[in-house]
């Protein structure tokens, strides 16, 4: 089965708390069960500066968020000590940041905002990349819009038809 994991953390790339520690093991436990997991997350500072080989893929793409168009890159790694591949989105003024969510105990404002253009740049890579994904699982917030999405705008054409989703919230606080 191909999984697409779609989160914000990843241990050893980058974590606040437990959606890190199980977006790191699960794909690697799926994995080892035979399973095919991909993980896809946003390049933010702390993944980029986590000291885990990272190169670009040559992939761009152009986000559609409200009435304008953002652009970001696909950079591509591994999860370390396994095969299971990690793309990392690349937006600079949304994830080149000093906090994952926001700093000093505040929410980054535009946080709605750079969270619709990681859920839509995901399902850009999909295609893009030519990604075979059985199952989307997204965790927690962040990747809330993915399921509404790929229903109302992706999921009437290959190769979006046939992916289920899962959605998971996380609470390990």
């Amino acid at each position: 089965m191909n999984i697409l994991f779609a989160t914000t953390e990843v241990v050893p790339f980058c974590k606040t708390g437990g959606l890190g520690d199980v977006c790191g093991s699960l794909p690697r436990a799926l994995a080892k069960l035979g399973e095919n997991p991909t993980i896809i997350l946003p390049a933010f500072r702390q993944a980029t500066e986590a000291g885990i080989r990272i190169e670009s893929t040559g992939i761009t793409f152009e986000i559609p968020i409200g009435q304008k168009r953002v652009s970001g890159q696909l950079l591509r790694s591994q999860l370390p000590g396994t095969k299971v591949p990690v793309y990392l989105i690349e937006q600079a003024d949304y994830f080149n940041r000093p906090g994952l969510y926001g700093e000093n105990g505040e929410d980054y404002q535009d946080n709605c905002e750079r969270f619709v253009f990681f859920c839509r740049a995901v399902l850009d890579v999909i295609e893009q990349v030519e990604l075979q994904v059985d199952v989307l699982h997204c965790h927690d917030w962040c990747a809330a819009l993915l399921p509404a999405y790929l229903k109302t705008l992706y999921g009437d054409h290959p190769p979006y038809e046939n992916i289920a989703t899962l959605y998971t919230i996380h609470n390990l606080a």
